[in-house]
């Protein structure tokens, strides 16, 4: 059998595996941005000295900076500090860093919006600063940027794709594979965008679903 003859069926097979290791790679990457990004967005609210400003500049450093080179930077140039991380990990890592710069913008944004009178209220009432956060604020924070959550989630989905760089075996790396034995990049590609429109369109619906809701409820 020719290389360029390998059925359809192991193909999409192959790639849908490749995918599920994409995937698994949110879950810890969503819980480290989601738990990092509210610390962070918390601490600049309210000003903390030294760590507010650490946290800004270090902020616009990594949004200003090419996700590509935060990839080679963790894999490459981490291990000279005797810090080596697998491909994997390298992934969960720059994914997870990135992912609560971006979320604790977005967290952020919401804790401006709340009123003051939302935390003079809480105060008033001898609430501590957890208690606040936990049955005041927070609530309403969620509510306020769900939909800019549900976004940058699309994002760091299609994120995972770069991992491929180093060594990663996930899909795009698996389609690339895959093209060079059957000398058709076309319908390898084409395969990775429909898993990627399947899992990402949904999300972009309910992102735009639950913006509209937002904005009507206002």
């Amino acid at each position: 059998m020719f290389l360029q003859d390998i059925p359809l069926l192991l193909q999409v097979t192959r790639l849908l595996q490749a995918f599920l290791i994409n995937l698994s790679i949110l879950p810890p990457v969503l819980l480290i941005s989601m738990i990092a990004g509210f610390f962070f967005s918390t601490i600049r609210f309210y000003k903390i000295p030294v760590v507010s400003q650490f946290l800004f500049f270090a902020s616009e450093i990594i949004r200003g900076s090419p996700f590509l080179l935060l990839i080679y930077a963790a894999f490459f140039i981490l291990p000279l500090a005797g810090i080596s991380l697998s491909p994997f990990g390298t992934g969960v890592c720059v994914l997870s860093v990135t992912g609560a710069v971006l979320m604790s913008e977005v967290l952020l944004s919401g804790l401006k919006t709340i009123s003051k009178g939302q935390h003079y209220a809480a105060d008033a009432l001898g609430m501590s600063f957890l208690q606040k956060m936990r049955y005041i604020i927070a609530p309403q924070m969620i509510k306020l940027t769900l939909p800019s959550i549900v976004g940058q989630i699309v994002m760091t989905i299609k994120d995972t794709s770069i991992v491929s760089l180093v060594g990663l075996a996930e899909v795009v790396r698996t389609a690339k594979q895959i093209s060079q034995l059957t000398l058709n990049t076309f319908l390898g590609y084409t395969i990775v965008g429909i898993f990627f429109f399947i899992v990402c369109y949904p999300l972009i619906l309910l992102s735009k679903r639950l913006e509209k809701r937002l904005s009507t409820s206002s």
